[in-house]
C-alpha cells in the first residue's frame, strides 16, 4: 500500500512539472494577420488606400537619441526599424509607406529609428510609395523570421542601388554589429509597437498591436560639441 502511495505522488509531482514546463514553452501568438509566403504581394497590396507621410524636408521633428530595450516577453524578439540621416533622405517630401503583414507601421523618416516585438515566426515587410493618399507602386518586399531573445536591424536605404534592384529593395536586414554602430546616431521620431498578442503579467489577449509612446524629447540631454572662444593673439603670428 506504501509503495502505491508513493508511486501515486511521484505521479502527480511528474504531471505538474510537464504542465508548467508546456505553458512556459507555449508559443505566443501575433495580432498580426497571418500571411502566403509563396505569393507576391497582389493587386490589394498595390493599389490601397490610405494617409500619408510627409517627409524630412517638412517634417523635422527630433527625438531621443537609440537606447537599445527588451522584450517585453521572454518569447518574443526585438526588431530594430531605422533610416540613417543623408542629403537624400533630408530633401524627401512623402515618405514611403511601411507594412508588416499588410498592417501600416510608422514610416521612416530621415535620421529615425523605432522598435517593434514580434512573437517567434516569420512575416513580410513591404514598402510602398504613395500618391497623396493612393498607392500604385508595386510594393518591393522582404520576408524575415525571428527567434526568441534575439535582436534584428532593420535598414532603410533609398541609396544603394545594388539592395533597391533586389526583391526587398531599401529594406536590407544588417548584422547586429553594423546596424548597432549606424543606429546610434539616429533618434526616437515616433511610436514603437509591440505586436504579441498574449500580455505576459496580466495574461489578457490584445486584438490590436500595443502602441509605445517615445519619451519627449529634451534638447538638454543631447550631448553638443563646441569650440571654447579664444581671443585672438597677434602673437601667434
Amino acid at each position: 500500500m506504501r509503495g502505491v502511495c508513493i508511486a501515486v505522488c511521484a505521479s502527480i509531482i511528474l504531471m505538474g512539472c510537464h504542465g508548467k514546463s508546456a505553458v512556459e514553452h507555449a508559443q505566443v501568438t501575433s495580432t498580426l494577420k497571418p500571411v502566403d509566403f509563396n505569393s507576391e504581394p497582389g493587386f490589394i497590396e498595390q493599389h490601397r488606400l490610405g494617409m500619408f507621410t510627409i517627409g524630412a524636408w517638412v517634417n523635422q521633428k527630433l527625438g531621443q537619441r537609440f537606447q537599445p530595450v527588451q522584450a517585453q516577453n521572454d518569447q518574443a524578439a526585438i526588431v530594430y526599424m531605422y533610416r540613417p540621416d543623408s542629403k537624400w533622405n533630408r530633401q524627401e517630401i512623402v515618405a514611403s509607406s511601411l507594412f508588416i503583414n499588410s498592417e501600416r507601421i510608422p514610416s521612416l523618416l530621415n535620421n529615425h529609428y523605432y522598435w517593434m516585438e514580434l512573437p517567434v515566426g516569420t512575416y513580410r515587410l513591404s514598402s510602398s510609395r504613395p500618391l497623396g493618399t493612393q498607392h500604385f507602386q508595386k510594393p518591393k518586399y522582404l520576408d524575415f523570421t525571428v527567434e526568441a531573445g534575439q535582436s534584428y536591424f532593420i535598414k532603410y536605404d533609398e541609396e544603394n542601388l545594388s539592395t533597391r534592384r533586389e526583391v526587398s529593395g531599401p529594406l536590407i536586414i544588417v548584422p547586429e554589429k553594423a546596424g548597432l554602430n549606424e543606429i546610434a546616431f539616429t533618434q526616437l521620431k515616433s511610436e514603437s509597437l509591440n505586436f504579441v498578442a498574449q500580455d505576459q503579467n496580466t495574461g489578457k489577449v490584445r486584438k490590436k498591436a500595443q502602441k509605445l509612446k517615445p519619451a519627449k524629447y529634451d534638447p538638454a540631454e543631447d550631448v553638443q560639441l563646441t569650440t571654447p572662444f579664444k581671443p585672438w593673439d597677434p602673437r601667434t603670428w
